[in-house]
């Protein structure tokens, strides 16, 4: 078993490499050409869903935004992070 982050990690199934959830979900190849990222539900929401201190002054004129990963089978969540609107 190799650990990718808290909540994911690479086993072998049936020969195979596959990244799997911490509840157990097996959800794709773990493919060296493949994000682990793809195998996960997104969803983008308004920075401010990160918290009230998280840009407060409202600073870049909502050019950010947050961006959520969950596993798709228990929806925990896996990652987040803050992304730039595409123009």
């Amino acid at each position: 078993m190799r650990r990718l982050s808290s909540n994911l990690n690479i086993e072998s199934v049936n020969g195979n490499e596959m990244v799997l959830c911490r509840c157990g979900a097996v959800l794709g190849a773990a493919d060296a050409k493949q994000d682990a990222k793809s195998l996960l539900k997104r969803r983008d929401a308004d920075l401010s869903a990160a918290g009230p201190k998280v840009n407060p002054y409202a600073l870049g004129g909502g050019r950010f935004f947050l961006r959520e990963y969950f596993c798709p089978a228990c929806l925990r969540l896996i990652e987040t992070e803050v992304a730039l609107r595409e123009p």
